[in-house]
């Protein structure tokens, strides 16, 4: 996330916050919708010596110049231009990822799929790094849930590919964008095993609010090479249980939800046969899966990400040493080598792959690189059915170094 500075007037003192405001190290000061509440933060927005994201910077300035437009266009006087606020509005449309919405215009402007997700993750960040125990925030979490299901049902291969290949990047909302990602796999997931539709409802629901307690924590460890003190690491070890009692004090009675997220870190279930656990039990064993599976494929300042192999090996393996029906159905939901990782194909060409295939090992790529090891001009789809294209072995994502247009690549899937 780049940050430039506020420099309108769009934050008043006393007023709500139509966006996110940071500092200039990136930490969040103050979340949409929110009040400055102490002088120090007031005099600061006051003094417009605050920080903004840029592409939420060009968005609010694309909106203003759009709604002056229109006001011009119905001939409002000059004093009815000059009062002229967005604030709720924004913030409305913000949460649910679509300028449209706030603009009085009577025309939208559709977004791609990577604009849906980089919108819904900022969305997502500002929620859970200021969890409350009201409603409010609880029908913010379900909003998100469904924004999730709508684009994973539209372009699940397009969202892994975004989700997965942002995760292997650095970042500063990482906690936000872990629970989209666990969300999304948790789902297709529970698809692939057949589970009912309620269960589907509450796992990715579980996602999204697991770490709804540590998420300024979780952050900040994602972005720090130092060990966790003794007092960080009781946070963690509390977390679930705190998860757990805010959704409860959210009005949460649904016990599939609160249940998984209670038990999403309980090794002690997955040593048991999976028939064996409670209907909760059971959905905290997929979410705790696919955490530990997305969470390997994820940067942090400490460490790179690992292949997708090597995620596989702790996240799908069963007490048995083998597959188990978890393990089988995540493999299958996002296959051997998952949208958004790299790749090296038997031509000795190097890509991304940008969808799953007919089988777990046999993805579609887009080659980046060539056998000769220069960068192509435009990239090529290969699907690894074809010999040539085979999957030679996985290339972890700080060997390439090359700058991706998102919206390009899923194009071509």
């Amino acid at each position: 996330m780049k940050l430039v500075p506020v420099t309108d007037d769009s934050l008043r003192k006393g007023e709500p916050a139509p966006f996110d405001v940071f500092d200039g190290e990136g930490r969040l000061l103050l979340a949409a919708g929110g009040v400055a509440d102490t002088d120090t933060l007031k005099e600061a927005v006051e003094n417009q010596q605050v920080y903004i994201d840029e592409r939420v910077s060009q968005e609010w300035k694309r909106a203003i110049t759009m709604r002056l437009g229109d006001m011009v266009r119905r001939n409002l006087t000059l004093g009815k231009i000059a009062q002229a606020r967005m604030g709720q509005n924004w913030r409305e449309s913000q949460q649910n990822g679509r300028e449209s919405q706030f603009l009085d215009t009577g025309f939208a402007q559709e977004l791609t799929l990577t604009e849906e997700w980089e919108s819904l993750l900022r969305v997502m960040a500002s929620t859970l790094r200021d969890p409350r125990p009201d409603a409010d925030w609880l029908k913010r979490i379900i909003r998100a849930h469904r924004r999730v299901q709508d684009l994973g049902a539209r372009r699940l291969d397009g969202s892994l590919y975004f989700l997965i290949h942002e995760s292997s990047q650095p970042q500063l909302n990482y906690s936000a964008l872990h629970a989209l990602l666990v969300c999304l796999v948790c789902q297709a997931t529970a698809r692939i095993l057949s589970w009912p539709r309620d269960w589907i409802q509450a796992v990715g629901l579980a996602a999204l609010t697991m770490n709804a307690t540590m998420t300024r924590l979780q952050d900040l460890l994602a972005d720090s090479d130092a060990t966790p003190s003794v007092e960080m690491r009781q946070e963690i070890e509390r977390h679930p249980i705190g998860a757990q009692a805010l959704l409860q004090a959210c009005g949460v009675e649904d016990p599939l939800w609160t249940g998984a997220v209670r038990w999403h870190h309980d090794w002690q279930q997955d040593s048991l046969p999976f028939e064996e656990l409670s209907d909760s039990r059971k959905l905290a064993r997929l979410l705790m899966r696919v955490d530990i599976f997305t969470a390997r494929l994820s940067r942090r300042r400490a460490r790179a990400p690992m292949s997708p192999l090597q995620a596989a090996k702790r996240a799908c393996i069963g007490p048995g040493g083998k597959l188990d029906e978890i393990g089988s159905a995540l493999l299958k939901a996002v296959g051997l080598y998952p949208p958004g990782t790299y790749v090296e194909l038997a031509s000795g060409e190097v890509g991304i792959v940008v969808a799953r295939g007919v089988r777990a090992d046999l993805p579609r790529v887009a080659s980046l690189r060539g056998a000769d090891g220069n960068m192509m001009m435009t990239p090529m789809l290969r699907d690894a059915v074809k010999t040539p294209h085979r999957v030679a072995r996985s290339v972890l994502a700080n060997e390439v170094n090359v700058r991706l247009s998102h919206d390009k690549l899923i194009g071509l899937i």
